[in-house]
């Protein structure tokens, strides 16, 4: 039987959410033997919760810093041969652990979430065919430092020229397959219908904020500002590990209208109700709204990712910068021209690919090492 070992590491949401759905579908269609680890998990206790919490801090207190790190590391070939040789060596804190995993498992495919996946993996087992699984909508050169047998990436990413001078370079499939996201987010049901599931006005517009898991961003001006719209739409918030943010938003008075909760775990039956989504432009938040059609108004991208993702929406149609001061002026004026809206909807339906699972799956299945497919 084939064993695919499974490789995230756990900074933001989308690694690891990734992972989750690409190993229930290896196991429960295909039948394969799947071991997902999380590489932060084996970082010794001590360095684990200062790893962890300071990527968080670093993006929510100094985006420009982390900006600066992430375009060094994106165009200069030298700082990104210094930090690839940086993350490789500091893979032997978590050698012992891996190697013990690895000898225990042994797999006979890997697939890794994110781009340090590979770096981190004893040279002995870099033999076996290897998956790589992009889950934003920029692939950082990053991926390319340790080549895996088969990348796979967002649909309409690059153009075909592209695609093919990129393969020819490296030596890798490029295969677009989408990203892997929960299956719920696959199918779609009636809006007015989403809404009475969703204990919401059947016939009231809705509109669906969004902060991210951390609850990033300038949720309560947001707020505020749809509160004021002259059409009567509701306004339901999800502001994640944010407690704070949480509880400044239920202190305000904001009547019926509003609904405020840290988490939901209807969000596929929420983006059916919703007729917009405000949202800051996580990887897997709008991988689930391209998946349901949703039209997107996005805030503050955070350097690095975020920022991408939000300029392949822009790019494609399906999504408007927004902020506060502005965020009124757009949501009325959509709220009010379904035509636009169903525009928007269609830009996105070209970009979704529900099957996403399934192709990185069969994909997994086919890949050849390298020197065997050369």
């Amino acid at each position: 039987m084939e064993r695919v070992l499974i490789l995230t590491i756990g900074f933001g949401t989308g690694h690891n959410a990734a992972a989750r759905v690409l190993s229930v579908h290896l196991e429960q269609k295909f039948g394969l033997e799947v071991r997902t680890v999380d590489l932060l998990e084996l970082v010794p206790g001590k360095f684990h919760p200062f790893l962890k919490s300071g990527y968080g801090q670093m993006l929510n207190r100094f985006p420009s810093f982390y900006s600066y790190l992430y375009d060094r590391t994106s165009h200069s070939r030298f700082v990104r041969y210094v930090s690839s040789e940086f993350v490789e060596k500091t893979g032997w804190m978590i050698r012992k652990k891996l190697v013990r995993i690895l000898d225990r498992f042994a797999p006979t495919r890997i697939v890794t979430t994110h781009p340090f996946g590979l770096l981190m993996l004893p040279s002995q087992w870099r033999n076996l065919p290897t998956v790589g699984v992009v889950t934003d909508y920029e692939m950082h050169p990053f991926w390319l430092a340790e080549v895996p047998n088969c990348l796979c990436i967002p649909n309409r990413l690059f153009d075909k020229r592209r695609l093919k001078r990129i393969s020819w370079q490296t030596g890798t499939r490029l295969a677009e397959t989408g990203i892997p996201c929960d299956p719920a987010f696959s199918t779609r049901i009636p809006r007015q219908e989403a809404r009475r599931r969703a204990g919401l006005d059947p016939d009231r517009p809705m509109i669906l904020v969004m902060g991210g898991g951390l609850g990033f961003g300038p949720l309560p001006e947001i707020v505020d500002s749809l509160v004021g719209l002259d059409l009567p739409a509701q306004i339901l918030v999800l502001t994640g590990k944010n407690t704070e943010l949480y509880s400044e938003l239920k202190a305000k008075d904001y009547g019926t209208g509003v609904h405020v909760f840290r988490y939901r775990r209807d969000v596929p039956v929420l983006m059916d109700a919703a007729d917009l989504l405000v949202t800051k432009p996580g990887g897997l938040s709008v991988t689930e709204a391209i998946l349901k059609q949703l039209p997107m108004l996005l805030f503050e991208a955070l350097p690095g990712q975020e920022y991408a993702n939000q300029q392949y929406l822009l790019h494609h149609g399906g999504a408007v910068l927004t902020r506060p001061d502005r965020i009124w002026f757009q949501a009325s004026r959509l709220l009010a021209n379904p035509d636009e809206r169903r525009n928007m909807e269609r830009h996105l339906e070209g970009l979704a690919f529900p099957d996403a699972p399934d192709r990185i799956a069969r994909e997994v299945l086919e890949a050849e090492r390298l020197d065997t497919a050369l």
